[in-house]
């Protein structure tokens, strides 16, 4: 089974309400849903500290793991939230696809090849850099990398695709007029 896990904070410092910005009446978080639901990924979670994000979510049978303020801290890295997910669901994953919230340009096909890569070559993470080598956040974890206490892999692969974070609302701008 492959798991698809987005993590959506409520605030942000440096863009606030980013997750939820409307983008062609759609929430930026929603671009990063429909990118692994049309994808290889067999069930889409959602992690956030966001009640707008939780309905939204319920109101589209999306599945939502509610993360309460002990386990919302800005400084959390990533791989820890994504352990929080994990350690979170019912389903052991042999696959665990996380996906940014605030990327809209990501595609399905992108998160299937990241998955081939690393099934193919038998790594436990491959991570998505843009054209010009900066992560662009996508990443693909073996279970392995889950259930281990490692921060850093040291069998991954990468991807090169067109994904880019939104970080502020110049970033956003940016995109919409590029």
């Amino acid at each position: 089974m492959i798991i698809g896990f987005i993590a959506v904070k409520k605030n942000s410092s440096r863009f606030p309400n980013k997750n939820i910005h409307h983008i062609d009446g759609k929430p930026m978080f929603w671009y990063s849903v429909q990118t692994l639901l049309n994808s290889k990924v067999d069930k889409v979670y959602v992690s956030t500290d966001s009640d707008y994000v939780k309905e939204y979510c319920k109101n589209r049978n999306i599945s939502v793991i509610w993360r309460h303020s002990n386990a919302s801290r800005m400084e959390d890295k990533l791989l820890t939230i994504v352990r929080y997910m994990y350690y979170s669901i019912m389903e052991e994953p042999r696959i665990v696809v996380n996906l940014i919230a605030n990327c809209v340009n990501f595609k399905s096909e992108d998160v299937d090849k990241a998955i081939e890569i690393l099934e193919k070559n038998k790594l436990r993470d491959v991570k998505s850099f843009d054209r010009n080598g900066v992560e662009n956040g996508l990443i693909v974890y073996d279970k392995s990398v889950m259930e281990s206490n490692y921060d850093l892999s040291y069998y991954n692969g990468c991807i090169i695709c067109d994904g880019k974070e939104i970080h502020y609302k110049e970033d956003l701008d940016d995109y919409l007029s590029g």
